[in-house]
């Protein structure tokens, strides 16, 4: 089972009135001591110290406190006055730092509850820039062209508890396992020596560990996945392309999970059995392991697409299972989900220029969802194909003769 809830989200999701569910614009205060104000100088505050404390460590000790504030305040402005993405994303932030993952799936739920609740009139509401505004606050937590603000709080959250040798985050588990991978003694000793710890260390304080810490990390880190994912989906179902960026959160928080299974394999099989299913593939053989909820195998030529990509989700299953920690698991998945989207979505995913995807839809005469306009689609590409030399037109043309189709 998942760890106790940090937070009481259902008391955060209740409408705020009868008449004004999703609560009044904090933003519309402009005074200095309304409580959106009071709540961005608090996180600016506290990012400022985070700042200056990788240049003294001296200040270390303050950066905690300083998000102090935004854990306090922003339930209540949740809960009391405004149903708002870009309080909740501040409230992410500070949960995952006090809280580790357990903070941050609660904060990923109730983020999840407001777009599935308030979405039509949640704050911040759209401007002159459209949805891009309402959903701004969630892209930078993920990042847009670089990392985003959740990023390395992630990779700094615990996946130990504290130990005999101390309690250890998934960004000191890379820098130990990089470590150890160093084959010359001599340089890994002194590359040890500089980080402080060791990978030794870290599987001794995972080793004291209870079997049920790591059940409940396992548990914390799946939820937060699963609504992360389907929050994102909804979002997109909402925004189309316009849609906040996730890919990094998402993958990132597979990458922990698949850590966490690795290093404490031997006491999720203790603390969760049942989840090991053994079978064997005939009388005499070995038994061999299957991953929960894949099959025993799949013989014969593959009869269709889906057949294919059933055989794939299969395959992911089963590294998942007997090699926790391999990226393959999040390439044959993402692969597979691929293959499963509508060329639509799958365009809107993977080509997210307007102006490329202006140009295909020329090209193609597809329409990627039911709000293109055709006019303003000729004029985008007629003012980029405007653009273009006749020698670049020529290696367009190229590249389009050689191309497949999907």
């Amino acid at each position: 089972m998942a760890s106790p809830h940090i937070i009481d989200i259902d008391e955060l999701l209740q409408p705020i009135s009868e008449n004004q569910p999703q609560g009044s614009d904090i933003r519309e205060d402009s005074s200095s001591t309304s409580l959106y104000y009071q709540i961005k100088d608090a996180r600016n505050t506290a990012r400022a110290a985070e700042r200056a404390s990788l240049f003294d460590p001296d200040e270390a000790a303050n950066v905690l406190n300083a998000w102090r504030p935004i854990l306090d305040l922003a339930p209540t402005i949740l809960k009391e006055h405004s149903k708002d993405l870009e309080v909740a994303s501040w409230l992410i932030e500070a949960l995952i730092r006090f809280h580790d993952f357990p903070g941050l799936r609660d904060g990923i739920k109730l983020t999840r509850g407001l777009v599935d609740n308030f979405w039509e009139n949640l704050y911040p509401e759209p401007d002159e820039d459209g949805i891009e505004t309402k959903v701004a606050p969630l892209a930078g937590l993920n990042g847009d062209s670089g990392e985003g603000t959740l990023l390395a709080p992630i990779r700094n959250a615990l996946i130990t508890t504290e130990s005999s040798v101390g309690a250890y985050s998934f960004w000191q588990y890379q820098q130990a396992r990089d470590a150890a991978r160093i084959t010359d003694p001599d340089k890994r000793e002194e590359k040890e020596a500089t980080l402080g710890f060791t990978q030794r260390q870290i599987e001794t304080a995972v080793a004291e560990a209870s079997n049920e810490y790591y059940q409940n990390l396992v548990d914390d880190l799946e939820g937060a996945v699963a609504d992360f994912k389907a929050m994102n989906d909804v979002l997109r179902q909402h925004c189309g392309h316009e849609a906040p960026p996730y890919s990094l959160i998402l993958e990132t928080l597979e990458e922990v999970l698949r850590a966490v299974r690795f290093l404490a394999k031997d006491k999720l099989a203790v603390a969760a059995p049942e989840e090991e299913a053994m079978t064997e593939t005939s009388a005499g053989e070995a038994p061999v392991a299957v991953a929960p909820g894949a099959s025993a195998g799949t013989s014969g030529p593959i009869s269709s697409r889906e057949d294919a990509l059933r055989r794939l989700d299969e395959v992911a299953k089963y590294f998942r299972a007997t090699e926790p920690h391999t990226p393959l698991v999040t390439g044959i998945e993402r692969l597979v989900r691929w293959g499963r989207m509508p060329m639509a979505e799958l365009i809107l995913e993977l080509v997210p220029d307007p102006t490329a995807r202006a140009f295909y839809q020329h090209l193609t005469g597809a329409k990627l969802n039911e709000s293109d306009d055709q006019a303003d689609l000729s004029a985008t590409y007629a003012a980029t194909a405007s653009t273009i030399s006749q020698p670049q037109a020529t290696s367009s043309n190229t590249e389009e003769d050689s191309g497949g189709g999907w």
